[in-house]
């Protein structure tokens, strides 16, 4: 599904599935430029901000987060839940608009949900 959501994305670069506690589950790299290690740096470094969001949103009565989109050096870094504290990151390169890809992040979103 990682592969088939690189392959869709426009821009992809990678994408990690992750547990609630930022360990990788799965990753797929399509930029050669990037080695496996970058990609659980950057699933991992998406945890800290995800649970530091979503504990002020619930504690402030906006409910649970369901996507997140954070700007780096290396792109832009699109999160998006997934039941029982999963989520999956997919990094876009730098330049061209992410809305398309956030779009296919969803999609693949429901796809791996249905299979946990």
């Amino acid at each position: 599904m990682l592969t088939s959501l690189l392959e869709r994305a426009p821009g992809a670069r990678g994408a990690v599935f992750c547990a609630f506690d930022g360990e990788h589950v799965e990753l797929v790299i399509r930029d050669p430029a990037l080695s496996e290690y970058d990609m659980k740096v950057f699933g991992a470094q998406m945890a800290a901000a995800w649970l530091n969001l979503e504990t002020h949103a619930t504690e402030h009565g906006a409910g649970s987060i369901v996507e997140m989109r954070l700007g780096c050096a290396g792109g832009t870094l699109l999160c998006r839940a997934l039941p029982e504290g999963y989520y999956v990151v997919l990094l876009v390169a730098p330049g061209p608009p992410s809305g398309q890809a956030a779009f296919e992040l969803q999609h693949a979103a429901r796809e791996i949900a249905s299979e946990l």
